[in-house]
């Protein structure tokens, strides 16, 4: 039986003890015009490995964080430093919400394409195969290796743009809602996916989402931003650890607490302050 952890108030989210950090924001503060900030006070680590959830209201600066991570943006003021290793390894990677495959290559090519971006183009061409059939087997996409994107489903192109993604075996994965376009089953199958290959890869992942389930079945931990001008509100650690079957933690008691305590958290934000009582059905 899985332990809940106590949910705490904190100034600056911390990583998992005893693990290196991979990603460090310090003190972020971001506006765009004289409006005031969108990101003010905004500390976070995030340690090698490990999947951090964010969510928030509506315009509270949750892809801005992306794009601050990702070097898009660069922040007012505060500084953020991605701890990445020279080697074979690409140092980052995103998933964006919208379609992003090439629809004149087959599923096959465009896992190959992306692969070839990033310093695996450094690798021989047999060695690059291999990888790409290792990667469409692991996301269950083995038998369509052929086909093109206009062929699959909206599930099995969300697959194939996070395949796409991890191609590179990126340090840090940055996943701006890839998944909202799909169904609930679809993307519960994709979600043992994608918990699978970045525990195996080791790659430190920063999801945002609307999605309360998503979070909790995904990540390590939950962080919930403030109303703008945003920063970490909450922070929630789940309990689940490195072995995780999707469905069967929707089906726990620890599941549902935590649902309702991120759910009460969020709509504080947002304004309403939902009591736990008052948490939609999942």
């Amino acid at each position: 039986m899985f332990d809940v952890q106590a949910t705490t108030t904190i100034s600056a989210a911390t990583p998992t003890a005893g693990i290196p950090d991979r990603v460090t924001l310090e003190d972020i503060r971001f506006q765009y015009d004289d409006k005031g900030p969108v990101i003010d006070g905004l500390s976070l680590r995030i340690a090698v490995g490990e999947t951090v959830g964010i969510v928030g209201p509506s315009g509270c600066g949750k892809s801005t964080l992306l794009a601050l991570v990702a070097g898009l943006q660069q922040p007012t003021s505060g500084l953020v430093t991605k701890n990445v290793e020279d080697g074979t390894r690409l140092p980052l990677s995103m998933v964006f919400q919208k379609d992003t495959l090439l629809p004149w290559l087959s599923v096959r090519n465009n896992v190959l394409f992306f692969s070839r971006l990033g310093r695996n183009r450094k690798r021989r061409s047999g060695a690059l195969d291999d990888r790409v059939a290792e990667l469409l087997k692991l996301g269950g996409l083995e038998d369509y290796g052929e086909a093109f994107p206009y062929q699959l489903s909206g599930g099995m192109r969300r697959r194939v743009a996070f395949l796409a993604a991890v191609a590179p075996d990126p340090q840090i994965l940055l996943l701006d809602e890839p998944f909202s376009s799909v169904d609930e089953p679809t993307r519960i199958g994709i979600h043992q996916d994608v918990f699978r290959v970045t525990r195996m890869m080791a790659t430190s992942t920063i999801l945002v989402t609307h999605d309360l389930a998503e979070a909790i079945t995904l990540c390590d931990r939950v962080l919930i931003m403030s109303r703008r001008p945003s920063t970490v509100a909450k922070e929630h650690t789940m309990p689940f650890g490195d072995e995780r079957e999707m469905l069967a933690i929707r089906e726990t008691d620890q599941y549902s607490v935590l649902y309702k305590s991120l759910w009460h958290d969020l709509g504080a934000q947002i304004g309403g302050a939902a009591a736990p009582s008052a948490a939609p059905e999942d």
